[in-house]
């Protein structure tokens, strides 16, 4: 049965945590994402790092904790106050890291001590001056790759004549200097109490946090290849420019989340937490060159792994492509719940009254990989159909988390091997399936005993998947793992508590099924 649709409006989500956010700003290639992975300790699977600019775009935010203390820290791009043609995305970088400081409780300015100060650095000072401290917002100024304890702070001390006070030497690749940083900071917030939840940094506001009943949090990852709309979709889903946006493929880099809520249908609920992570458009392999773009699809390859429900995202002028077909094959075998979002739907011309039957019709022939997935045709750029998602996403996360009464699953499978029995090899040899059960969830997988696991082929298995999805309701939008093992007859006769034909209270007939008689 599909999930019941809730009434409740979706909205972005209010932590209740309340956790301070700290901004970390400065021109391109300074080394912020390097710091940022010191301070929250990813260096494995962080924030992308690389020895030429323009690698971080998008504000990305990630958990971090101090001597007890959680907070959270939002990397932003190199900051550039003159727009020309050598400054890619100049506008959108300053407009997502005004937004960055718009929700930090503190900012640390990082700027670079082996080349010293430079006018761009005195740029951003005279901002953070006129409009950061005007906040009450405490401002720390990080001089990094000072890592020399004989010119480190030598190199530092030129940053004084940018007026925000003592810098710190540190360095983001060895740690030097970062508890300096954080206990500053820190210590700026409580004088200032810029923090949005009272009492930070106590001993009390730390308890209640532990107090705290947390809510579920689904993770939905946005995949496809470049230049499909993911970005696109990801803003009408969030409401705002939460990630930049241009014709230019490739746009994206690193993952970018939105965190949406839909508060519970009765007071005193919980609300349900859905995390959007964007991710880079993933090329075929043969066209990705070690270096930056390699750790991106890396990252969003992982995202597929880490997701409760992937939206594969189609351009739906372009058809299918063999880069669809290799995505959804990996959606399948890593076990995700899927849906498939064919985005552009406004831009598909002399659409008709069959043309939405034949596309259906079409992708479920073109992608049987995933021939369970649903099928949504949406446009994100005037926002047709994106409020559906959050029902597919229910559906496809109930349907992941299923699980079937062993009686239930012999009764189908019984019917199954009635109507079709396993093939016979030239030799003779036959397959005899004994009974299954299902014995885990996310993905659903069903284990079925049988006599030898070599004699049931692929076209068999996918025949029983097939069946199964037709007598079963739920199952639509998730894959379903079969794993056959071997278990010799005797074993089963001797077994007193296996499941025998449907009804019996699972007891009693060895052979359940008349082929295996």
């Amino acid at each position: 049965m599909p999930t019941p649709i809730s009434t409740q409006p979706i909205r972005r989500y209010r932590s209740l945590k309340k956790e301070p956010l700290v901004a970390i700003l400065g021109r391109p290639n300074v080394g912020k994402s390097a710091f940022v992975n010191r301070i929250c300790g990813t260096q494995n699977g962080g924030a992308i790092v690389a020895d030429e600019e323009g690698i971080t775009r998008d504000r990305t935010y990630r958990d971090a904790n101090f001597l007890g203390e959680n907070f959270q820290v939002v990397d932003t791009g190199g900051l550039v106050f003159a727009d020309d043609e050598s400054t890619l995305f100049a506008r959108e970088i300053r407009e997502q890291a005004m937004v960055a400081i718009d929700e930090s409780s503190g900012v640390v300015l990082v700027v670079d001590g082996k080349i010293g100060m430079t006018a761009m650095d005195q740029q951003i000072a005279e901002f953070l001056r006129k409009d950061v401290l005007s906040r009450n917002l405490p401002v720390i100024l990080a001089v990094n790759k000072c890592e020399s304890e004989t010119v480190g702070a030598l190199n530092a001390a030129e940053f004084w004549n940018l007026g925000l006070g003592e810098p710190i030497p540190v360095s983001a690749l060895h740690g030097v200097g970062t508890a300096e940083v954080l206990e500053r900071l820190f210590e700026e917030i409580k004088q200032k109490q810029s923090a949005a939840l009272p009492g930070f940094g106590t001993k009390d506001a730390l308890a209640a946090f532990d107090e705290l009943e947390r809510p579920e949090e689904i993770n939905v990852a946005i995949v496809g290849r470049p230049n499909v709309g993911k970005s696109s979709l990801l803003n009408a889903l969030f409401g705002d420019q939460r990630a930049i946006v241009s014709k230019m493929a490739g746009t994206t880099r690193d993952s970018i989340d939105a965190v949406m809520e839909r508060p519970g249908d009765n007071e005193g609920d919980l609300p349900t937490i859905y995390r959007f992570v964007d991710t880079a458009g993933i090329r075929r392999r043969a066209k990705v060159e070690y270096g930056p773009e390699f750790f991106m699809v890396n990252r969003a390859l992982r995202a597929i792994r880490r997701a409760d429900v992937v939206l594969l995202v189609m351009d739906a002028t372009a058809g299918v492509t063999e880069q669809d077909r290799i995505l959804a094959q990996k959606i399948a075998d890593d076990g995700r719940a899927c849906a498939i979002i064919c985005n552009k739907w406004d831009a598909v011309v002399d659409k008709d009254s069959s043309t939405y039957d034949k596309s259906v019709k079409y992708i479920r022939a073109e992608m049987p990989q995933i021939r369970w997935a649903p099928i949504l045709f949406i446009s994100a750029e005037t926002g047709q159909r994106v409020g559906k998602i959050y029902n597919v996403v229910d559906d496809a996360i109930g349907a992941h988390r299923k699980r079937i009464s062993t009686s239930v699953l012999n009764e189908v499978l019984r019917d199954a091997i009635l109507w079709q029995p396993p093939p016979a090899r030239r030799n003779g040899a036959q397959a005899k399936i004994y009974y299954c059960n299902q014995v885990s969830t996310r993905p659903p997988t069903i284990v079925v005993f049988c006599n030898d696991p070599k004699l049931v082929n692929d076209n068999y298995k996918r025949y029983l998947d097939r069946k199964f999805r037709e007598s079963l309701d739920g199952f639509e939008a998730t894959p379903v793992r079969w794993i056959f093992r071997g278990r010799r007859a005797r074993d089963i006769m001797r077994a007193k508590d296996m499941n025998g034909n449907p009804g019996d209270g699972g007891k009693g007939v060895s052979y359940p099924f008349p082929h295996a008689d």
